[in-house]
């Protein structure tokens, strides 16, 4: 695929978490661009944000403050996550929707942590 949308060309990805809690747990997902820089995102089902996060204080509800590079579906499998990255590939906005896998290493975390 060429980059048609001036983005970012996807040469492959790697799952950085078990899909068996998806329910429970986000997915870290290392994507490798043509240009053999590395990047991550990480996938997350309503479930899983319903069992982590942050409380409102006084409350019993969770708190996410929404990042880029947190993608939500509502079912998560292997095939979504491929599909999912494909469109964003096309549209041009994989780059946009990942963060340099340098920023994880330095502590960025979020609901993925």
């Amino acid at each position: 695929m060429d980059q048609s949308q001036n983005g970012a060309v996807l040469r492959s990805y790697t799952l950085d978490g078990d899909l068996a809690l998806a329910n429970d747990a986000a997915v870290e997902v290392t994507v490798t661009l043509a240009d053999e820089r590395r990047r991550w995102c990480f996938f997350i089902t309503p479930a899983a944000l319903a069992a982590c996060g942050d409380w409102v204080d006084g409350t019993r509800v969770r708190l996410h403050l929404g990042e880029q590079h947190m993608i939500v579906v509502s079912e998560l499998t292997q095939d979504v996550i491929e599909r999912v990255l494909r469109e964003l590939e096309v549209s041009g906005d994989l780059e946009r929707r990942t963060l340099p896998l340098d920023a994880r290493r330095s502590g960025h975390r979020d609901a993925a942590g």
